[in-house]
């Protein structure tokens, strides 16, 4: 495809671009670009520098779409650096799986093995280890190599490497006699060794599923497991903890406050950890102790090319990382934990933008609304279009093709593999448009001639100028490789919640007929000439209770009180314990039917029938970077159906973390927002409010949706202006936690309530939501329901919609109690 990307600094208005820099005209700012455009502008500057290029961009997701693209249009392996998660608490286990990839880009940038490099803006900015540090901690490997399994395992340790039985993933090494496995972060399979005396006798990678060897190989190079590693610090972990002591006789000085003596106690404490080569996992605070400061920035080549994608949205997220980690450091230091600033840990991007001017740098926006620090020498803008998903209308798509062939469009038609490209070069003589394949080097054909070629890039896009128009096999026949609604429901026992708490002497526990009594113990008793389990009740008085073993179904252990409540035994053979059965049904009934009534009522309540789906809805839907479930699409067609009738929505959207309620959520909020409604999504912490504004901006991104927050935690005059902007109707979607809930907040015209964890909320609180959701359509997201909330959906009272399938590749969830 590069004769296809070379075409695009043909455009007009881009001729000039590779004569800036030595005019002194750089940077440069090019407005009018879609995502796609972006990343062809970039390929393009890059084949006719040929320097190495490093590109910069606003998150993560935003990187790898960007990533995909530049390796599809240029075929050249593409390194990625992105933010990584700081470890400041101790836990008893981590994936470092996204700092092990950080060290591998690294290690390419700094050898200059990287040509095309993408990174996070905040990942660029985060502090990270020097060079010369990570040169020392790089081992490179040769079969004919002298080398003992001595000298390798003392490698391994020094980098960071855990030793276990067998190895599974990035960062552990395991050892057999002359035998020795590792997993490298520079390789995508374990590596294996064995040993003949001093020698290497073989090396090859090894599948850690079946432990059989898949080749062999002549060279490895093994990366550090981790960056904060006292072994790569300058004078080893004795030097880490002299550093450490250091610090802590300055807090012990003070003695002005407890948080000051903390700080002391927690730096003599890992201090003392070090130097007795203890594996630590919050070594990550000490950073800053470790080393002289050194960015992820320090490794763009000194020859890159720097490309800057939507430069505006890289400075904001790059203060809104740095405000997070202010605030994560700032409850640190409360706790005596960590004494730094998030001067510490990350570079600001108004030093980014100072340091960047040593490079040759162009930015790609789709608009120069504002610029966010970056301060360009030239302006310039393109006339650039994206085309449609055409939601897998084949049809749509052909006759965009044919208009194009006809206005004397050169028309370059994408196909994944070779496979994909026989199959529409039918699909396209079948329906008389005759489309050659195409090498992707030679010439493009002749306007108003089509051709087809293999290749994939994240959408379609047309250069109108240039006259050139280049389509995906995913917009003609693909449908963007989007799973169709199956209509398949799972059953609802699919996977039955069992539960059994083991009893010990002094629990409370319920017998069916007799009571509350406290359990005794298991005693064996003869009866009947057969010695028999028997399971001990005391009862108020002197009444005792010896229940058979096999009976354990009568027994239930007591959850009614707390641990310091005492709890009244019942006395055997009274008409206590029948009382008390009644009253708690009768009570019961009555609880059960003001809900009913409740619910009954808001069915007859009026509601907003919403429209069917529309145009920008498919195409907020096409956007989504991933490939949805079946249990996915079938919640999103439920809720959907639910909003188009004119009965208020109440369902109960139930599935794991990570299984894609919040995307599911998300399209029942654009769906309101089209409509003219608004929608209010209600959470029980800041943190998750936060969360869900920052998903939301990135997922809402490019459409007119206004997003505002409330909480507790920002500033009057922003959550003034949320409050204003909330009456008069400019706000379309707000995210909140419990502030939503107070009397201030008034909607113009609310159509849509999204509940997230709902069992974290009170009854206070959720009586306050009732008020706020009378005639609204209420969807309520839980991994974990409430008992009342689970039985009320599984009885037909509430709907539910269940999400039990995990997305393609999910990652295993990791809970940490520290």
């Amino acid at each position: 495809m590069t004769e296809l990307i070379r075409q695009i600094l043909l455009h007009k208005e881009l001729t000039a671009l590779p004569e800036l820099s030595e005019r002194g005209e750089l940077p440069a700012l090019i407005s009018g670009l879609s995502a796609v455009h972006r990343a062809n502008l970039a390929a393009a500057l890059h084949l006719s520098d040929q320097r190495p290029l490093f590109v910069i961009c606003p998150d993560d997701t935003a990187a790898e779409n960007f990533a995909r693209d530049l390796e599809s249009m240029l075929g050249k392996e593409t390194s990625l650096l992105l933010m990584r998660d700081f470890c400041f608490l101790p836990t008893e286990a981590a994936s470092r799986r996204g700092e092990q990839k950080k060290l591998d880009c690294l290690s390419r940038l700094m050898s200059g093995r990287s040509l095309l490099t993408v990174a996070s803006v905040s990942g660029l900015l985060q502090r990270t280890l020097p060079k010369e540090s990570l040169g020392r901690a790089v081992t490179e490997i040769r079969l004919t190599d002298p080398l003992e399994p001595e000298d390798l395992t003392d490698a391994l340790l020094r980098g960071g490497y855990e030793r276990t039985e067998q190895v599974e993933g990035p960062g552990q090494f395991a050892q057999r006699g002359g035998i020795i496995d590792f997993f490298s972060p520079a390789e995508t399979m374990p590596i294996r060794m064995e040993f003949w005396g001093e020698s290497i006798d073989s090396m090859g990678h090894f599948d850690p599923g079946t432990q059989r060897r898949t080749d062999s190989l002549d060279f490895c190079r093994i990366l550090p497991a981790a960056e904060a590693l006292p072994s790569l610090c300058p004078g080893g972990p004795e030097a880490a903890a002299e550093r450490l002591e250091a610090l802590a006789e300055r807090y012990e000085k003070k003695r002005s406050s407890e948080q000051s003596l903390k700080m002391g106690r927690t730096l003599r404490s890992d201090a003392e950890k070090l130097r007795n080569h203890l594996r630590m996992s919050d070594l990550d605070r000490w950073l800053p102790l470790f080393w002289e400061e050194s960015w992820g920035l320090d490794y763009i080549p000194e020859e890159a090319l720097v490309f800057v994608d939507q430069p505006v949205r890289c400075s904001e997220q790059a203060r809104e990382y740095r405000k997070q980690l202010s605030e994560d450091l700032q409850a640190l230091r409360r706790e005596g934990l960590c004494p730094f600033e998030a001067e510490a840990f990350c570079f600001s991007p108004e030093q980014l933008w100072k340091r960047l001017e040593a490079f040759p740098v162009y930015a790609g926006d789709a608009f120069t609304l504002g610029r966010g620090g970056f301060a360009p020498r030239s302006l310039l803008s393109i006339q650039a279009k994206s085309l449609p998903g055409y939601a897998g209308n084949a049809q749509a798509a052909l006759e965009d093709v044919k208009v194009c062939l006809k206005q004397e469009n050169r028309v370059v038609i994408l196909a994944g593999d070779e496979r994909r490209a026989g199959v529409l070069k039918s699909f396209l003589e079948e329906r008389a448009i005759p489309c050659p394949m195409w090498d992707g080097e030679s010439a493009l054909p002749e306007p108003g001639h089509c051709c087809l070629t293999v290749g994939a890039v994240s959408s379609g896009f047309e250069y109108p100028q240039l006259r050139l128009t280049v389509l995906t096999d995913a917009q003609l026949i693909r449908g963007k490789n989007k799973k169709k609604n199956t209509g398949r429901k799972l059953p609802p026992d699919r996977r039955r919640i069992e539960s059994f708490g083991d009893l010990t002497p002094g629990d409370y526990v319920v017998h069916e007929a007799h009571g509350i009594g406290r359990f005794e113990g298991i005693v064996k008793m003869s009866v009947d000439g057969a010695d028999k389990d028997y399971i001990r009740i005391s009862y108020a008085g002197t009444d005792l209770l010896y229940v058979p073993a096999t009976q354990l179904d009568q027994i239930s252990k007591y959850t009614g009180g707390g641990e310091d409540k005492m709890v009244r035994l019942s006395k055997m053979g009274g008409t206590d314990w029948s009382k008390t059965r009644s009253r708690a049904k009768t009570a019961a009934k009555e609880m059960a039917h003001r809900l009913i009534s409740l619910y009954a009522e808001r069915q007859r309540l009026p509601g907003y029938a919403f429209s069917p789906d529309s145009q920008w809805q498919r195409e907020f839907e096409d956007n989504f970077p991933y490939t949805e479930t079946d249990d996915q699409l079938r919640c999103v067609a439920e809720i959907k159906q639910d909003m188009e009738s004119s009965v208020p929505m109440d369902r109960l959207l139930c599935g794991d973390v990570g299984f894609g309620k919040t995307e599911v959520a998300f399209r029942a909020v654009m769906k309101c927002i089209l409509d003219g409604k608004q929608a209010a999504i209600l959470v029980p912490t800041t943190v998750l409010a936060q969360q869900h504004y920052q998903t939301a901006l990135q997922r809402f991104f490019g459409f007119p949706v206004e997003i505002g927050t409330l909480s507790r935690m920002g500033a009057g005059g922003e959550n003034g202006k949320t409050l204003k902007a909330l009456e008069n109707g400019s706000c379309d979607l707000v995210i909140g936690t419990h502030r939503l809930l107070s009397s201030d907040v008034r909607f113009k015209n609310l159509g849509l309530l999204v509940v997230d964890e709902e069992q974290r909320f009170g009854v206070t609180h959720k009586e306050h939501i009732k008020e706020l959701s009378r005639g609204v359509d209420v969807l309520t997201l839980s991994a974990t329901p409430i008992p009342r909330t689970l039985n009320m959906a599984m009885s037909g009272i509430r709907d539910m919609s269940l999400i039990e399938e995990a997305p393609e590749d999910r990652l295993p969830v990791q809970t940490f109690v520290m």
